[in-house]
């Protein structure tokens, strides 16, 4: 694989080098899904092998990384092929009803396929009761040999780590253990930066192909207004970047000048946001899941609290004792007492 660089004498190469990529890599897609990153390649090692023998799964990454194709993926590589693959956020199946799940339209549009429940760290403990008695149901309808009137695999998807929320008494114990035997983690966009070529020229062409305008991909001196993005929204981000500037396009290279405005967290502010991941302060640490919390829930202090499991009296002093993103202080439902 070659390296990723930004260098202005170094770019047209890579960028010649990305346009074709695909053709002279296959190893470098899987199914929809694009990454030459080590990374990336590890987790396509990992869903290759494992595909045909999956029951029950778990997808875990960030906000927009792609964990719903990453699910698509593995259902088309799976025995559950040719069946159908039904998408449902976690918290819409469970949201009422007994605990133990009776047969609903959704799970008879799933028989024999693959029910992908999206979300299901939102789940309440209540709705994680429910889940845990559902996938007890589906073991009973398998051993009594009537798999077809259920879904063949369930795969579950989160933007935040099952095994800490359980760590720390925010999900069940049990239903992780049953949930993460087999794992798939989507790292963000900040930890494959040697993919932003590659998936610039990606999402270029298939616009093209869409919508019928022939754009190729990047000029040469469009990579480093990418490069010098954090990417907070990962791939879904650079998508919608990458389509909103093929709008812009005239010719057949996207330019700088095509590029909409990013916001100013640049190259800097992504190494920072990696190396605080390293950080071993116990303080910081617990900062930062509160913040990847909030953000998650807009800002909403009161299902902050609830998905982290404490109060929000407990909440606030947490908030209280560091900074907190001045974008996320706010509580768009209610106001601290």
């Amino acid at each position: 694989m070659y390296p990723l660089q930004s260098t202005d004498e170094n770019l047209p190469a890579v960028v010649a080098a990305a346009s074709h990529a695909l053709v002279d890599h296959p190893e470098w897609t899987l199914g929809a899904m694009v990454g030459r990153s080590s990374v990336m390649q590890r987790a396509f090692s990992q869903m290759r092998s494992t595909a045909r023998h999956l029951r029950i799964a778990t997808i875990e990454g960030e906000s927009g990384t792609g964990k719903a194709l990453a699910a698509r993926t593995l259902h088309d590589l799976g025995p559950a092929s040719k069946e159908p693959f039904t998408p449902c956020p976690a918290t819409q199946l469970f949201a009422s009803g007994p605990s133990l799940a009776p047969p609903t339209p959704l799970l008879k549009d799933a028989r024999n396929g693959t029910l992908f429940l999206s979300h299901v760290e939102e789940l309440s403990v209540e709705q994680q009761t429910r889940l845990m008695a559902f996938l007890e149901w589906l073991d009973n309808q398998q051993a009594r040999r009537i798999p077809d009137a259920v879904p063949r695999q369930v795969f579950v998807s989160s933007s935040l780590p099952l095994r800490r929320l359980a760590a720390s008494s925010g999900f069940r114990a049990d239903l992780c253990h049953r949930l993460t035997a087999i794992r798939f983690v989507i790292p963000p966009l900040r930890e494959r930066r040697d993919d932003l070529a590659l998936l610039a020229d990606f999402f270029a062409r298939r616009f093209s192909a869409t919508h019928g305008k022939p754009v190729r991909g990047l000029a040469p001196h469009a990579l480093p207004r990418l490069t010098a993005h954090a990417w907070p929204g990962n791939v879904r981000e650079l998508e919608s970047v990458i389509h909103s500037a093929a709008l812009e396009c005239e010719g057949q290279w996207i330019r700088p000048i095509d590029i909409p405005a990013l916001s100013p967290c640049s190259a800097t502010a992504a190494s920072n946001a990696v190396a605080s991941e390293d950080d071993p302060n116990l303080d910081r640490a617990i900062l930062r899941h509160i913040n990847l919390v909030l953000t998650r829930v807009d800002g909403n202090k009161l299902r902050a609290a609830k998905m982290l499991g404490i109060s929000r009296s407990t909440l606030y002093p947490l908030l209280d004792a560091g900074s907190v993103s001045p974008a996320i202080t706010a509580d768009s439902a209610t106001s601290r007492p």
